[in-house]
C-alpha cells in the first residue's frame, strides 16, 4: 500500500468552490427574480446566465468530491452520482452560457421570430444534449439520500440537498411561474447553506488516502 497525501492548496481551492459556487448560483437566481437583464419574453436573463455559468463550473469539483465521499459508504450510488454530477454540471454550464449567447445574438439582429421558433420546436440535436440538464438537481437528491442513510453529515444538510434538488427543477425544467420566483432562489439558498457548511467543516483538512500502486507501472511513469 502506498499513501497519497492530497496537497493543502487543492483543499483550499475546493473549500473556496464549496462556498463560491452556490453563492454565485444564488446571485444567478436572484438576478432573474429581480428582473435584472431579462431577455424577451422575460423567462430568462443574461445576467442570470453569467453568474450561473461560473457557478455550474464550480459545481463540477463539488459534486465529484461529494460523490467520492459517498462512495466510501455507498459505492454504487457514489459511482452513479459521479456520472450524473459531471454530466449534469457540465450540461448546466452550457445551458447557462446559452442565455448569454442568446442575448449576444439578439444584439446582432437575431429577432424574436427566430427565438420563438426555436423554443417552440427545438432541434433534436439540441435536445440530445440539453436533456442531460436535469441530472444536475438529480445528483443533489442522490447525494442527499445517500448521506442521510450513511449519516455522514447532520440530517439538515442531507435534507437541504434533497429539497434543493426537488425545488430547482420545478423552476428550471417545468418553468412554473411561482417556482421561478420562489423555489428557484430557495433551492439555491439551501445549496449555499448545506455546501458552505460542508466546505467549512469538512474540507480544508489534509487527508491521506491509502491505495495499492503497481510498482512496475509507477516506475515506468516516473521515467
Amino acid at each position: 500500500m502506498e499513501t497519497i497525501t492530497i496537497p493543502s492548496n487543492q483543499h483550499t481551492l475546493l473549500k473556496v468552490a464549496y462556498i463560491t459556487g452556490p453563492f454565485l448560483l444564488l446571485l444567478s437566481a436572484l438576478s432573474f427574480s429581480l428582473g435584472i437583464g431579462l431577455i424577451p419574453p422575460g423567462i430568462t436573463s443574461y445576467v442570470e446566465g453569467i453568474f450561473g455559468s461560473y457557478a455550474l463550473l464550480l459545481f463540477v469539483p463539488i459534486y465529484l468530491s461529494l460523490a467520492a465521499r459517498l462512495s466510501r459508504t455507498h459505492r454504487t450510488l457514489g459511482t452513479i452520482a459521479t456520472i450524473t454530477g459531471l454530466m449534469g454540471s457540465v450540461t448546466g454550464f452550457s445551458l447557462e452560457l446559452f442565455r448569454v449567447i442568446e442575448y449576444s445574438l439578439r444584439t446582432h439582429g437575431a429577432g424574436d421570430a427566430v427565438w420563438q421558433s426555436f423554443y417552440a420546436q427545438p432541434n433534436p440535436e439540441y435536445l440530445a444534449v440539453a436533456l442531460m440538464g436535469p441530472l444536475f438537481p438529480l445528483t443533489s437528491i442522490l447525494l442527499g439520500a445517500g448521506f442521510w442513510h450513511a449519516k455522514t453529515f447532520p440530517a439538515w444538510v442531507s435534507a437541504a440537498l434533497i429539497a434543493a434538488g426537488i425545488g430547482f427543477p420545478l423552476a428550471q425544467v417545468l418553468e412554473l411561474e411561482w417556482a421561478l420566483k420562489a423555489t428557484y432562489p430557495g433551492a439555491c439558498m439551501l445549496w449555499l447553506a448545506a455546501l458552505s457548511y460542508i466546505g467549512v467543516t469538512c474540507v480544508g483538512k489534509r487527508q491521506e488516502i491509502s491505495v495499492p500502486l503497481n510498482r512496475r507501472r509507477l516506475e515506468t511513469e516516473e521515467v
